[in-house]
């Protein structure tokens, strides 16, 4: 099973705020991240069952991906995939 293209909002949402959402007992999180001039996409991943206020930054894993429509495929490919192999 897959995330939908549809479960993940447009970089226009993603300039403004923080998008958290769940999949198959996974949690995730992504972020506009600014190092310098440059934009990327910033991926937190943990365990459910807490949010990410109430999720120790240690339980965190982060990744980062291009600031870009292709940056968010990449993004869905990588936690369909890290689903699969829970």
């Amino acid at each position: 099973m897959e995330i939908d293209k549809m479960d993940l909002l447009p970089l226009s949402y993603l300039k403004k705020a923080r998008y958290t959402g769940s999949f198959q007992g996974m949690r995730y999180a992504i972020e506009k991240a600014e190092e310098g001039e440059d934009l990327r996409l910033r991926l937190f991943v943990w365990k459910e069952p807490f949010s990410f206020e109430n999720t120790e930054d240690k339980e965190k894993e982060i990744f980062f991906f291009p600031f870009s429509t292709e940056g968010i495929e990449e993004i869905r490919q990588f936690l369909s995939k890290r689903a699969e192999n829970a």
